[in-house]
């Protein structure tokens, strides 16, 4: 498995909070798929409202 380090937005209505996620997976996409789902989920946002900015994979 390999960690992605995902920075971005999330758009909360009246303000924007940056965030910065590590998420362990099989590949990025899955990574991906995982960060939308968990900060979806704590926020109770849809998709559209997070943006990732930047991804970096760590060894």
């Amino acid at each position: 498995m390999t960690v992605y380090t995902f920075s971005g937005e999330i758009n909360l209505g009246r303000s924007t909070h940056g965030f910065e996620r590590e998420v362990e997976a099989e590949s990025e996409s899955h990574a991906e798929e995982n960060l939308y789902a968990e900060l979806g989920s704590e926020h109770s946002i849809p998709r559209g409202k997070i943006s990732i900015e930047d991804v970096e994979e760590k060894e």
